[in-house]
Parts: structure tokens; sequence; C-alpha cells
């Protein structure tokens, strides 16, 4: 049975409901005996919550930077240069599982209510900014709208000559030259 914890996102202030595996939820239960107030991960939080001396969160990027070098140490390249820009553009950073799992959701046909109550934000936003779908996804939908009538892999031309074959007594020129086009 998967667990569903709540939480109130930060920008919106939304709660939101996260379905998760056992598992995880066995190990997240554990690591609240770490708890220091409101923190599973203190160090983290203490971290992420650093100020500078106007009052500016600058602990944020910190996290950031740390989920950044897990990035580069699985090898992949977080940021590429994009001409005309003067900052580098994040392809991969903490953010990008949000984006991700948005995408991956809409590929699978998930309702875009299910999706919007998990990232708790609204319709607008996900469509504008965390959805993208990829080339197989749209390539299906393609397909699903206007069917291919030929065959596209070899198994699938051989079983067409097949039947062409089976349904004929004789083959005719105009069904060898069928056959010769299925096969080149």
């Amino acid at each position: 049975m998967k667990r569903c914890p709540r939480v109130k996102q930060f920008k919106t202030g939304k709660e939101v409901s996260i379905p998760i595996a056992e598992e995880l939820y066995r190990v997240l239960k554990e690591a609240e005996a770490w708890k220091v107030d409101l923190y599973v991960c203190p160090k983290s939080a203490e971290r992420y919550n650093r100020r500078d001396s106007r009052g500016k969160n600058t602990g944020n990027n910190l996290v950031n930077m740390d989920v950044l070098r897990v990035i580069r140490w699985i090898g992949l390249e977080p940021s590429v240069s994009v001409p005309g820009r003067d900052k580098k553009m994040t392809v991969y950073g903490f953010h990008s599982l949000r984006h991700s799992f948005a995408s991956f959701c809409a590929e699978a046909g998930v309702p875009k209510a299910v999706l919007l109550s998990i990232l708790g934000t609204d319709s607008d936003i996900a469509d504008k900014y965390y959805t993208h779908v990829g080339e197989d996804a749209q390539q299906l939908a393609i397909k699903a709208i206007l069917p291919d009538s030929s065959p596209n892999t070899l198994k699938e031309r051989v079983q067409k000559v097949l039947d062409l074959l089976n349904s004929k007594p004789e083959p005719t020129q105009e069904l060898l030259n069928q056959i010769k086009k299925l096969l080149s």
C-alpha cells in the first residue's frame, strides 16, 4: 500500500497529498527521529535557510549546488550556453525532477486533475512551465489519430506479403508489384 503524506507547497501555500512507495515512507518515518524543530534533515535545512547580512536567503543556492554536483557526478552537464544570453541555461537541476514528473504523467495519460493535485499548482502553470511532451508521445498521438496503413517493421511487411500470397490462388503482375513495393 502506498502512503500519501500531506505537505504544504512553498510557493502556492496549497496543501497537497503525494503518494510515495511504502519503503520510502518507512525511511522517512525513521528519519523523523533526527528531527530538530520542524526539519527532518536539520543540517540541510540550516544551510537552505542561511541568510546574508541584509537578510537575503543565500542558502537555497548552496543546496542547489549540491544537487548540481550530483548531476555532474552521474555524467550529465547541468547547464548549456545559449547564444544571446550571458548566463547559461539550466537543463538539469533540482527543479528538473518536478518537470520530469509532470512530463511523465502527461505522456502516461494521467488526468490533468490528478497531476495538478500532486503538484499543487494551477493548470496554466503546469501547461506552460512543467509539462514537456516528448517526441515518442507525439508520434503515438499522431498514429492514434492517423493510423499508418503501411506496415513498418520487416516482420509486418513479410506478414503482409504472406497474407497477399495466401489471398490469391495465382500471383498476378499487380500482386507481384505490391509485394515488390512492400519488400523494397
